[in-house]
């Protein structure tokens, strides 16, 4: 496995639990507001990480 390869899975990887992340805390945010705040938190986090691993 090269390592372009191994990139690209963890970037789409990470796409995707970003994407359910930020789903899941828009879903949440009328109903339970703490639980909104550490998603979305994680979701910036998240994206951090994918705006590092950016060719």
């Amino acid at each position: 496995m090269n390592s372009q390869y191994k990139h690209q899975r963890i970037k789409t990887y990470m796409e995707r639990k970003h994407k359910k992340l930020v789903e899941e805390a828009y879903n949440l945010k009328y109903t339970d507001h703490e639980q909104s705040d550490v998603l979305t938190f994680e979701a910036l986090q998240l994206d951090s990480k994918l705006k590092f691993l950016q060719f």
